[in-house]
């Protein structure tokens, strides 16, 4: 199991960054569950004894920090917190009271030592899905060759993937040929446009060389939305077939 991590396009204008990243969990333990693994991993201490322990140990956490003590854990610290303002200094504190700013809160620290070596042997998936909600390019195959990753100029090029249908007749949407400098070439030739399958021509325009392809939508709300195939596609000349030669004379 790994962290999953995405790249999620940021709409804050106040940051100079286009995507942030944002993480996913390979799934969610319950207290049971973690309990389980808990009993499961050791002979000696049952299911039963563990869940008397924890439930001792929430009920006396809970009266510490009713008493506003600052309790220290195997797990981490937990402490009570004030939050608001004063006008003056011997104004009260009114936590409870409508229209007031004063906060009680618990905060929860994780012990140090314990989000150290966590941190140090986490794994992490890169996920380079930026948005869901957009095309995710998954292979290219050259048509009528078949071969995957390689196209010629002039030659169809099959796309599979998913959420990828476009209008043709919009210029700022499609499938896009970038090259390693960045440039950008449309397919202008669309024969199939679905939302798992494209079909289209390889620009006469394309030289050979290694192209990364893009493919951009645009949502309900007008948004631009892309997704890119990250696998290597190579563009090659085209191969013309051999020119027929004269019968040898009899």
């Amino acid at each position: 199991m790994a962290l999953n991590i995405r790249a999620m396009r940021n709409n804050l204008g106040t940051s100079r960054s286009p995507y942030y990243a944002l993480a996913s969990w390979p799934g969610v333990v319950d207290t049971e569950a973690f309990i389980d693994q808990m009993a499961a991993a050791r002979t000696t201490i049952s299911k039963t004894d563990i869940v008397a322990v924890f439930q001792l140990a929430r009920e006396q956490l809970g009266r510490l920090l009713a008493q506003g003590f600052y309790v220290k854990t195997p797990f981490g610290a937990a402490l009570p917190l004030a939050k608001g303002t004063f006008l003056s200094p011997d104004e009260p504190f009114l936590p409870k009271s409508p229209g007031s700013d004063h906060e009680l809160r618990i905060d929860f620290r994780i012990d140090p030592t314990l989000e150290a070596e966590a941190l140090a042997s986490i794994r992490c998936h890169r996920d380079k899905e930026a948005d869901r909600r957009g095309p995710r390019v998954l292979e290219a195959v050259g048509l009528p060759s078949g071969n995957r990753e390689e196209i010629q100029p002039g030659g169809l090029i099959k796309v599979i993937g998913k959420r990828m249908k476009f209008d043709p007749a919009d210029t700022r949407l499609g499938l896009f040929f970038k090259d390693g400098a960045g440039v950008e070439t449309r397919a202008e030739s669309s024969f199939i446009v679905q939302p798992s399958s494209i079909i289209t021509l390889v620009p006469e325009s394309q030289k050979e060389g290694n192209y990364r392809l893009v493919v951009r939508t645009i949502s309900k709300g007008g948004e631009l939305l892309e997704g890119t195939f990250w696998g290597p596609l190579r563009c090659v000349p085209s191969r013309s077939p051999p020119a027929l030669q004269p019968d040898p004379p009899a």
